[in-house]
């Protein structure tokens, strides 16, 4: 089996028969990208999935065996995927979650992204349109751009969780442990963010990709923690900034 360029780390919960329709997407990719020589090394997986969602992942008429299956019983989406992480063997990783779907050419765009960015950076698809409870479609905030402004994400995350980098860059700021039901503290990805371009990271689109964003009708992570009021735990990019508020303060 030849080495993967890029590992896309796919977690599974409770999607049930949605996990057949995403796994399908997330195939066609790496088939397209496969055409042009490029090993996509798909991770799945299944943190304390139900047995219907297992079915439909384990038994998934695309897998062709190069696949990776991880099962954990963490019960939370950032230890999840930093499982994903430890399971990947490429030295690029991208995150997916197990009932979206993405454009046929959504890795080899990332990857060619990649390949004309120098330094830390962690990419994103250029545009999400969102389906199911209701549809919508936006374009993402390239962090080098006009748009982009820090101080929003006190409110806001300018980005949905898939994300794409360096195996170095998600093994040196792996995603933090919220469990929001238990403390309060949600949105792994939101502070994974903040965290990340507190420590120099920056933020980048890859162009000509789309992600389509399944908005459920019910069991949405992101409904419950709105529901719970949950807020992200406390993120250094704002105690540098207020450090630096200060500093400016002074001069």
């Amino acid at each position: 089996m030849s080495v993967p360029v890029l590992s896309a780390i796919v977690t599974f919960h409770g999607e049930g028969i949605l996990a057949h329709t995403s796994l399908r997407s997330y195939a066609l990719s790496r088939a397209v990208a496969r055409r042009e020589g490029v090993e996509v090394q798909l991770v799945l997986v299944l943190d304390r999935a139900d047995p219907q969602t297992r079915a439909f992942v384990v038994g998934h008429p695309d897998l062709d065996g190069s696949e990776t299956i991880v099962e954990t019983q963490v019960g939370d989406l950032a230890l999840a995927r930093n499982a994903g992480v430890a399971a990947s063997r490429a030295d690029y990783i991208c995150t997916l979650d197990g009932d979206d779907l993405i454009s046929t050419g959504y890795f080899l765009m990332h990857l060619k992204e990649a390949s004309r960015l120098d330094g830390r950076f962690i990419l994103h698809p250029e545009m999400v349109l969102s389906f199911g409870m209701y549809s919508a479609y936006n374009w993402q905030v390239d962090q080098s751009g006009s748009y982009y402004d820090e101080r929003a994400l006190l409110t806001v995350n300018p980005w949905i969780s898939a994300a794409f980098s360096t195996r170095e860059l998600y093994e040196t700021i792996p995603y933090a442990a919220c469990y929001p039901r238990q403390t309060g503290f949600g949105y792994e990805d939101w502070y994974w963010n903040c965290e990340t371009i507190a420590r120099g990271v920056v933020h980048r689109l890859a162009w000509g990709s789309a992600y389509f964003y399944r908005r459920k009708w019910y069991g949405s992570l992101n409904e419950a923690s709105h529901a719970m009021k949950t807020v992200i735990p406390r993120t250094s990019l704002f105690a540098l900034g207020r450090a630096r508020g200060e500093e400016q303060s002074r001069a």
